[in-house]
């Protein structure tokens, strides 16, 4: 038995690792004491952010709901 997805699931499925990436990098920077590691952390979460909104993006020109 094969599955089929198309790009429009892989692109829904990409989003939600994507919120789930900035979300878990932000949890993190509120959870060190490290200046620099808080830091680096919420650039991480930043960066996640951006790569969302550009899978939306390409999800809403697919003809998807982002």
């Amino acid at each position: 038995m094969s599955s089929f997805f198309s790009d429009l699931d892989m692109l829904y499925d990409y989003e939600k690792d994507t919120i789930a990436a900035a979300a878990g990098y932000m949890t993190i920077a509120s959870r060190v004491s490290s200046k620099e590691l808080i830091t680096r952390y919420l650039h991480l979460a930043n960066e996640a952010g951006k790569v969302c909104e550009k899978a939306r993006s390409l999800i809403e020109k697919s003809g998807g709901i982002a």
